[in-house]
């Protein structure tokens, strides 16, 4: 039975930004940002690594340290990224909490004016 790899775990929020920022830092360098919108796994982000790298720096020794500074920011086990995890999880179940949230503090919000209201009577 062949399952999914384990995603990266990024919630296309902007965390994808400061990730891919990170590995720039960690490995001294700046990757080819013209090709972003074909980075779907962490193994098109490691190829734009390696182009941007020496070519005798770039082996598969270098993974591992990769892995662990894509994932920092996540939590997501680095040992269980392989160069087929898609960069953004695979549940889109933030997306609800973040709109549950908003709700909650815009219903918030609106008992605070509320409340106001009716004190200023």
């Amino acid at each position: 039975m062949s399952t999914s790899p384990t995603s990266v775990g990024l919630g296309g929020d902007g965390d994808e930004i400061v990730a891919i920022g990170e590995v720039e830092h960690a490995f001294g360098v700046k990757l080819d940002k013209s090709h972003a919108a074909q980075w779907h796994t962490a193994g098109d982000v490691f190829a734009s690594l390696c182009q941007a790298l020496p070519s005798d720096n770039c082996g598969e020794d270098l993974w591992p340290r990769f892995a662990q500074v894509l994932t920092d920011q996540t939590g997501v086990n680095p040992k269980a990224i392989e160069k087929a995890s898609p960069l953004l999880s695979q549940s889109r179940r933030w997306v609800y909490v973040a709109d549950a949230s908003a709700v909650v503090w815009i219903a918030a919000a609106g008992v605070m004016l509320a409340l106001v209201g009716w004190a200023m009577l």
